[in-house]
């Protein structure tokens, strides 16, 4: 069973203003009950900002976030 999935996550900071930035980008992936998962990255890479979504701090920009198979914003 996947524990966490996302389709075609993505976020964007600032949306609509010339310092728009675009944190995370069309991410799919998933992560099966019982796995133990790192993420690594340069500073600024979208870690923390990918880990707000999964712990439903942040609302995507598009896409979708699953826990369990349950979709956050629904």
């Amino acid at each position: 069973m996947k524990a966490i999935e996302t389709k075609s996550l993505t976020y964007k900071y600032s949306v609509g203003t010339p310092f728009e930035v675009t944190a995370v980008d069309d991410i799919n992936f998933a992560v099966q009950s019982g796995d133990f998962v790192g993420t690594i990255g340069h500073t600024g890479s979208g870690k923390s900002t990918l880990m707000q979504h999964l712990n439903g701090l942040l609302k995507q920009t598009c896409g979708e976030v699953f826990i369990n198979g349950r979709n956050i914003r629904a």
